[in-house]
């Protein structure tokens, strides 16, 4: 038998960005299939308890211990979150407080988080003509993570003025009050002031075994938390504007042996600075004024290694998860939806990904996402190798390391954009629409329990195969990867392998 507690869903928002983390009771979503189906149409395999409902229209209010809404779009996908949300059953929609949703706000563009106002707010239409609509209490997230707002680092967007404005009227309200937490600059809980591990942790209840499902907050603000230094490491900005990319907050969620890095709309150099080069580095045209970003990445690499350790060689121990590489990641979210001056071969060399996901799509002013250099870096044929950053004496890419990425999957690409063909070659990556993205518990619970090298950890990522709708008839989107057969999964499910 497979199951598969933990879940990872990269909604297809068009060019905008919404993720959510779900920890399944996969007993009781087997048992709201016994209600509604019958314990004989219960499938073998726990893995396939979630797609089968879903197919099927059956109700899972109440099988999600814990979930995590990471942005929500822009505010015309805002609907399509909640009715995900729903569908997966995380929103239990008897109720107006969600105490066992979090969201957090990775940062403030509006491709990120003007979608989230219609988790908080529904539009009641006018009941005659000349009245106005309003807006009505839809749903409260249990707790919500957001940088530290600013006067000096708060955009100028309406949108921004109007979130905010929600969510003050949730986390004061009288009853069935949202709780909130300042993300401070680095990730950290408050002012730094000598703890050893000052990090922002949430916790999402626990998966196979007891073992615990953690999300690890590590950059915020334009700042990283560097645990070998102990100390908040600040970037330097590119002008003098504020760049809300660069501000992003940076997760690592952790469950086991497995990790998915989730870093917002992060930067890095996109030239040899980040170990790119001829058809993976940035052209020196391409950072018009509007994408010149911090690099972030430069940072974020060797602290997610000092953080992040391999295990010593002695301390492959029974009850532990194990990590042959410091800095690992099983699954990489495409920072910055696979710009050309972000997922710098530096960094992939640190994650040493196994699957990497990215949320691209077509909008009023096209990004061209993904690009062609961030496919020519994660694809094996094009870039067999990734050069690691200086270190030391060191010199920056001396030392090489293989392509680790065995699936690449992405929510929906251009074919024309405004009657113009979006030509980018995507390589081998798959068109799934939302991406879900899930470990296999019994291998993470055979990893937990090793005491020797070379366990195997699976991981299964199926596709929606939902595109988006597009209002300009001169641009189409490319097919989705071919529809399963299986009965149960619209595409996939595809499952990939590395050793532990």
């Amino acid at each position: 038998m497979l199951s598969a507690t933990l879940e990872i869903h990269v909604l297809n928002v068009g060019q905008g960005d919404a993720v959510l983390v779900v920890n399944r009771d996969l007993d009781a979503a087997k048992n709201a299939i016994v209600a509604a189906k019958g314990a004989a149409k219960v499938p073998s395999n726990p893995i396939d308890y979630i797609p089968y409902a879903v197919k099927n229209g059956i109700r899972l209010t109440g099988t999600v211990r814990k979930a995590l809404l990471v942005d929500g779009g822009d505010d015309g996908y805002g609907g399509n979150v909640v009715d995900y949300l729903t569908t997966f059953g995380v929103i239990d929609e008897r109720r107006l407080l969600q105490p066992d949703l979090a969201l957090v706000v990775s940062h403030y563009h509006d491709d990120h988080i003007a979608g989230l106002r219609s988790v908080f707010k529904q539009r009641i239409d006018p009941k005659a003509p000349g009245q106005r609509a309003t807006l009505a209490d839809r749903f409260r997230p249990g707790i919500v993570y957001q940088s530290l707002p600013g006067r000096k680092t708060n955009p100028p967007s309406q949108r921004f003025a109007d979130f905010q404005r929600d969510l003050t009227a949730a986390v004061t309200a009288a009853v069935d009050r949202t709780e909130y937490v300042d993300v401070y600059p680095g990730g950290l809980t408050g002012v730094y002031r000598g703890e050893d591990d000052p990090t922002i942790k949430i916790g999402l209840g626990a998966g196979v075994n007891g073992y615990p499902i953690t999300v690890h907050v590590l950059a915020s603000g334009q700042a990283v938390w560097n645990a070998a230094a102990r100390q908040v490491v600040p970037i330097k900005s590119v002008g003098s504007a504020v760049d809300q990319n660069d501000r992003s907050i940076v997760l690592m969620l952790e469950y086991g042996s497995f990790r998915c890095l989730l870093g917002g709309d992060i930067a890095g150099n996109g030239g040899a600075g980040g170990g790119n080069f001829g058809g993976n580095a940035i052209g020196p045209g391409e950072k018009r004024y509007f994408s010149v970003h911090a690099d972030v990445e430069s940072v974020l690499g060797p602290a997610l290694e000092a953080y992040f350790p391999q295990t010593p060689d002695g301390e492959w121990l029974a009850g532990k998860p194990k990590f042959t590489a410091p800095g690992y990641a099983t699954v990489f979210k495409a920072n910055h939806h696979g710009s050309s001056s972000s997922v710098d071969v530096h960094l992939l060399a640190t994650l040493a990904p196994l699957v990497f996901v990215g949320s691209s799509g077509v909008k009023a002013r096209f990004h061209a996402h993904p690009t062609q250099q961030v496919m020519n870096r994660i694809d094996a044929t094009q870039t067999p190798q990734w050069g690691r950053r200086a270190s030391g004496p060191v010199k920056a890419d001396k030392v090489q390391e293989p392509n680790t990425i065995k699936g690449a999957y992405l929510t929906e690409v251009a074919a024309k954009v405004k009657g113009k063909s979006f030509t980018v070659d995507t390589r081998a990556a798959k068109i799934m629409g939302t991406t879900v993205v899930r470990p296999v518990d019994e291998t993470i619970a055979q990893i937990q329990q090793a005491t020797a090298k070379g366990q195997q950890l699976s991981v299964q990522v199926y596709g929606a195969g939902i595109l988006t709708a597009l209002a300009d008839p001169r641009s189409s989107l490319r097919p989705t990867a071919p529809v399963s057969a299986d009965g149960i999964y619209p595409i996939g499910p595809f499952t990939h392998f590395d050793l532990h």
